[in-house]
Formats: structure tokens, sequence, C-alpha cells
């Protein structure tokens, strides 16, 4: 073999060397199973201890408010019985007919309605459901793990942690792990109502190995998104739309973007978010834009 046929050959080695480190950086070459674990038996208590800041994905949010604001007074219950059918009245017997009158016929008796059932949750939430629901006005149990189901799969299982913003305004939870943004910082707890959304943060990949957002661009709109907590109870919710890609300053400073933060009204609503490698590099877990999801509680 000539000189110039080996330097050819070692030519096309780098080059492809350097694709495969190329591809690695981008993610798509992210190694590892996803992480899905399942959700805690009733009564198991997880840690609220913040996450200690990582160099890997970040991003910042806006301003959080210190405490979950009052909310708009509402029903306790998420699945009020609606109201009794209304009563068919008693009607008056028919006067005795005098023989030259024509016999009054009986009239047929009027069917008893059925009572009303109390409404249930949606079958494809109860069926996630293992333990009792949640409060619906203020929840003070902590959240301890995230369930996101995409036409009857499990896509997301993972633990959750509380999370702070670092010295540098960044949420950047553990890996493995979802963070949640809680207090002091944010005062909203998923799965209660307030004008502000209780927000869960995670990583797509730490280092080129998938971590527990991986599937979170795969979500669409109805896609359920169950949160448990220490004591037992959960709150299932819904996806209100497909995840939708946004670059991340406009997700935390753009006015069109704050419902992610603060969708208003009464509503329980959960905002889920992580990084899109499509256009950044996946293999230090940083990117130009975040996936977000957002749900409503709907049990």
């Amino acid at each position: 073999m000539n000189t110039t046929v080996r330097r050819a050959l070692w030519v096309v080695l780098v080059l492809l060397c350097l694709g495969l480190v190329f591809l690695a950086v981008r993610g798509v070459l992210a190694v590892g199973a996803v992480p899905i674990s399942a959700a805690p038996t009733l009564g198991a208590t997880a840690s609220a201890t913040p996450s200690p800041a990582s160099s890997s994905a970040r991003f910042t949010p806006s301003p959080a408010p210190t405490a979950t604001p009052t909310p708009t007074p509402s029903p306790s219950s998420a699945s009020p019985t609606r109201e009794a059918a209304v009563p068919v009245e008693t009607q008056e017997p028919a006067d005795t007919p005098t023989p030259s009158e024509e016999p009054t016929p009986t009239e047929e008796p009027t069917p008893t309605e059925e009572p009303t059932p109390t409404e249930e949750p949606a079958p494809a939430a109860a069926a996630h459901l293992s333990g009792p629901a949640a409060p619906w006005d203020e929840i003070t149990a902590t959240p301890v793990h995230v369930d996101v189901h995409q036409d009857g799969e499990q896509i997301v299982g993972a633990g959750i942690d509380l999370a702070q913003l670092d010295e540098g305004g960044d949420l950047d939870p553990e890996p493995q792990t979802v963070g949640w943004y809680g207090p002091p910082q944010w005062g909203t707890t998923p799965g209660e109502r307030s004008p502000y959304a209780g927000v869960l943060a995670g990583h797509v990949v730490y280092y080129g190995v998938r971590d527990v957002f991986w599937n979170l661009g795969d979500v669409r709109a109805g896609a359920l998104v169950v949160v448990t907590y220490d004591d037992g109870t959960q709150a299932a919710f819904a996806a209100d739309a497909d995840a939708v890609s946004v670059e991340k300053e406009a997700l935390t400073q753009d006015p069109a973007h704050r419902w992610a933060w603060e969708p208003g009204g009464d509503d329980a609503k959960v905002t889920l978010i992580t990084c899109d490698l499509v256009p950044g590099t996946g293999m230090a877990g940083n990117a130009f834009n975040n996936w977000v999801v957002q749900a409503t509680r709907v049990a």
C-alpha cells in the first residue's frame, strides 16, 4: 500500500472520528436507557433538601413569587356531585266521570328518572392512580415522584427533589431526578389551584447519558401526568397541548411565554421543562431552546 493510499485512509478515519464526536456532542449519540422509575408506595417519604447545582443544562426562570397567591374561592372538590334531577310533580286525581261522559283513559305512569351519578376521574387518569386524590386548594405534602404516560406507555418516571436558583440565577437540578422549583423561591406546589403554575425541571441528557426528561419532547396533547406526594396522595393532569420548543431567553423574558409561569385563573397547572437538544450541544447538556409542557389537573 503506497503512501498516498495510507494518507487517504487516515483522513477518512479522522473525519469519521470527528463526525462521531460531533454527533455525540449534539446529543444524537446519547447513551444509556432512559431512567424510568415507579411511583413510591403509600406513606413513602422523600427528602425536601434543595439539590446542589451542577454544571449541566440550565435555564433562568423569571422572578418568582415568594408565597402562593391566595386562590380564588373554589369548591373543595374537583368532581362535585351534580344537582339531583327535578322530581316529577304528582298529578291531581281526575274527577269521577258522570254516566253521560266518556271514561277518561288512564294515563301511563311517568317513568322515574335515574339519579345522576357523581362525576368520576377520566378512565385514563383513574387507571394510573394508586392513591387518594390530593387536595385541590392547598397541598401541604411534598411532591416526590412524577410520571408521564403517552398513548398508554410510561415515558417519564422519576423522583422529585426540591430545587432552588443557584448563585447565577439558574435552576439546575441534579441528574437522574426532577427538580421542583418550590419554597422559598417559588410558592406553588404542583396540583393546587393558583394563578401560578407548579414548575418541574429535569435534564434530557447529562454528559452524554440519557436523563429523566429524555422523552419530554414527545409529549402530545392529552398525555397524562401524575404527581405523587410524600403522604401517598396523587394528582393527575392532562397536557394542554403538544410539547413546544421555546428559546431559553424568550421563555423567561418574553411576555408571550408568561403562561409557562403564570397562566392565571384558578386552575391547578404544572409546567415541565427540559432542554431541546436539536440546536444545542448534547454531550455537555446545553441547548439554545427548552421543551415546555403545561398540563391542567383533572383528578
